[in-house]
């Protein structure tokens, strides 16, 4: 046995040469990298260029070493930081460095919507900020007085006044004479607009971007007229100003988007959701499925579902006998799937006699969603 093994590994004479000549051929090639870099040495790296660069970028005055004018040294004026140069924000005390950053910001597609807007600038110092942010001037005011000496010589802005008022009904050249905001109040006048109501102190709090220093300078100030006309909706929720509920009742599958609208919490953009969801379904059957509609928040459902009524049939059903692939899988209750089994489950046992059939196919077993689509078809 040992003898035959011994057999299998014999080599003739040839072989053995062809073998020992592929092993040296081997480690000539494994070898040949080190023995070239042997008689081949490279060339020392010379750092001098790289050391004389460091050198003089060490040498370089940086941000600490070159924060352009002082404070003591600057020229105040009003400034526009949308429209200002690198030249300006360095005559206002503020180091080329960041003069740069700011227009580089602006060149990039930043805007400063507000004077606060300057602070999105990381490299400014606060100090500085506050110390610019009396001679910001944005939009339509005033243009800057280059060279000028600011505080002495620019009009004193109109100080806040302070008087009973009602956010109902108050005016908006009255809401500006308290200090509020120019946005501010033109956002709440829009909410006015859309029947927007305040029923109490707090929810004047609400208001978006409202400053809490505001609220507290004012809040001694809001007296409240009390209207019969408006009456708190039951399902408040608390998170923010409700606007009243006015006394419509709604068929949900005659209501128009105008219709829609009269309702509280129901914008155009909802009210063409709305509408369009129900033109897919082809009628509402329940009152409930308003709430099926997509971005309709469930809080604002159930603040108008007691004034929705569905006195209306549907006006749309699907012929299960002639519907099309493409009628079946436009209608939110079926899935590209379900249609595929109703077709070839037509083909194959022929028309249907009732919806009812449908419970015959196996797959087709949930009570809930029989229950939902048989009111959407027939086989008339």
């Amino acid at each position: 046995m040992w003898k035959e093994i011994i057999r299998q590994f014999h080599f003739t004479k040839t072989e053995r040469h062809g073998a020992v000549a592929l092993l040296c051929l081997a480690l000539l090639v494994w070898l040949a990298p080190t023995l070239y870099h042997l008689w081949n040495p490279p060339p020392p790296i010379d750092y001098a260029a790289f050391a004389t660069r460091a050198t003089d970028a060490a040498g370089e005055p940086g941000p600490e070493k070159n924060p352009g004018p002082t404070a003591a040294e600057a020229t105040l004026f009003p400034f526009d930081p949308n429209a200002a140069s690198v030249e300006d924000f360095v005559r206002l005390g503020l180091s080329e460095r960041v003069a740069r950053t700011i227009v580089r910001y602006r060149e990039r597609g930043g805007q400063f919507r507000s004077p606060d807007d300057l602070q999105k600038i990381y490299s400014l110092p606060e100090a500085d900020f506050e110390r610019l942010r009396p001679f910001i001037r944005l939009n339509n005011s005033p243009p800057a007085q280059q060279g000028k000496e600011y505080p002495e010589k620019r009009a004193a802005a109109p100080a806040p006044q302070v008087f009973a008022f009602d956010p109902n009904t108050a005016t908006e050249s009255e809401l500006l004479r308290l200090g509020l905001a120019p946005a501010l109040v033109g956002r709440l006048l829009r909410y006015r607009e859309k029947g927007g109501y305040f029923f109490e102190k707090k929810d004047f709090r609400k208001l978006y971007g409202l400053p809490e220093a505001d609220y507290q300078r004012l809040e001694a100030f809001i007296h409240i007229t009390k209207s019969d006309l408006v009456v708190r909706p039951a399902a408040y929720a608390g998170g923010g100003v409700v606007e009243p509920a006015a006394p419509v009742l709604l068929d949900i599958n005659a209501a128009n988007m105008e219709d829609w609208q009269r309702l509280p919490g129901i914008g155009a953009t909802r009210a063409g959701k709305i509408v369009r969801y129900r033109e897919k379904l082809g009628g509402f059957v329940r009152v409930e499925q308003v709430a099926e509609t997509q971005g309709l928040p469930d809080s604002i459902f159930q603040q108008i579902r007691v004034q929705l009524d569905a006195r209306t049939p549907v006006f749309r059903k699907i012929n299960l006998n002639t519907a099309t692939p493409e009628v079946l899988n436009a209608h939110p209750y079926f899935s590209f799937k379900q249609t595929q089994i109703i077709l070839n489950y037509r083909a194959q046992h022929g028309p249907f006699q009732e919806p009812a059939a449908l419970s015959a196919i196996a797959a087709f077993q949930d009570r809930r969603w029989l229950d939902k689509v048989y009111p959407y078809l027939t086989v008339d």
